[in-house]
């Protein structure tokens, strides 16, 4: 980690929300409906301007997720979302236009994650070189199961994209890892000044990403859906085993589990959030159920 980043700002927005059983979340606590708001970044860099982080939902999915075999999808996580919720309209209420982007970086290809991106065209797109490897190859029923509406994915996604992979950053530079860290996650660095860093999160979803960025008064890792409840990670209480049958790698998702449980230990000042927990949404000023 650079000893003085440069200093970045961020916000949290949320943009709709899907429902499913909280026991799926915490199987020995949960009880009842539960909402996953989907939750995503606005970042403002110094120098390399504004980026979003994911763009969660929008009303297209609940178009697209009306037809075979999508509708599976629907089906099993039901969505709601209004217009002046989506990425794009909340952005337009700040005075932000998606040609003001000057990139937009996405954790990973779940319809919940990813649901807005065509409301971003040109900018270029930031992601995993497996999410992207995956999403371009799978189709049909075998999308469903790995959490992907190919209808929501942009035709052009691999003209746009600069990838990650596991031995290369954005900028070009050497992976930046610091020794001292004790965390096993390995974090990259995105502009090659230490204000922004993606971490390599697997096992929910192929290439899975994290983001950890420095301000000026704190240290925020955004650890998108490597756990779904801030609560279940105090308590070391994994998703019930049905998750297995969606998730790419349980193996890998128990490690980062345990990584993650390891960092907050070890930076317990850092601000540690995800995705989907409610814990997330008390970040969001405006936020309004």
């Amino acid at each position: 980690m650079v000893p003085n980043p440069t200093t970045v700002s961020y916000r949290l927005f949320a943009s709709g929300y899907c429902t499913a059983h909280d026991r799926i979340v915490d199987p020995k606590n949960g009880g009842g409906k539960a909402r996953f708001y989907a939750v995503w970044l606005l970042i403002e860099h110094p120098r390399h301007g504004l980026y979003v982080f994911d763009t969660g939902y929008a009303p297209r999915f609940l178009e697209a997720t009306r037809h075979f075999p999508d509708k599976f999808y629907g089906w099993a996580t039901p969505a709601f979302i209004k217009n002046e919720e989506t990425a794009m309209a909340q952005l337009a209420q700040v005075s932000i236009k998606p040609s003001d982007l000057s990139g937009m970086i996405i954790s990973h290809f779940h319809a919940d994650h990813v649901a807005g991106m065509l409301d971003f065209p040109k900018i270029p797109i930031v992601c995993h070189s497996a999410a992207m490897q995956q999403v371009l190859s799978v189709k049909g029923l075998g999308a469903v199961r790995h959490g992907i509406v190919k209808a929501l994915i942009p035709s052009d996604l691999k003209e746009r994209v600069r990838i990650i992979t596991e031995d290369s950053v954005i900028s070009n530079k050497a992976i930046m890892q610091n020794p001292d860290e004790p965390s096993s996650l390995q974090f990259q660095d995105v502009f090659g000044d230490g204000s922004v860093e993606l971490a390599q999160l697997p096992g929910h979803a192929r290439g899975q990403l994290g983001i950890r960025i420095h301000t000026a008064d704190h240290t925020l890792f955004f650890a998108t859906d490597a756990a779904w409840r801030k609560r279940t990670l105090d308590a070391g209480i994994l998703p019930s085993p049905t998750v297995k049958l969606f998730f790419d790698d349980w193996a890998a998702y128990k490690t980062t589990f345990s990584a993650l449980r390891n960092y907050q230990q070890t930076f317990p000042t850092h601000r540690l959030l995800f995705t989907h927990c409610p814990e997330t949404l008390t970040y969001i000023p405006s936020f309004n159920p």
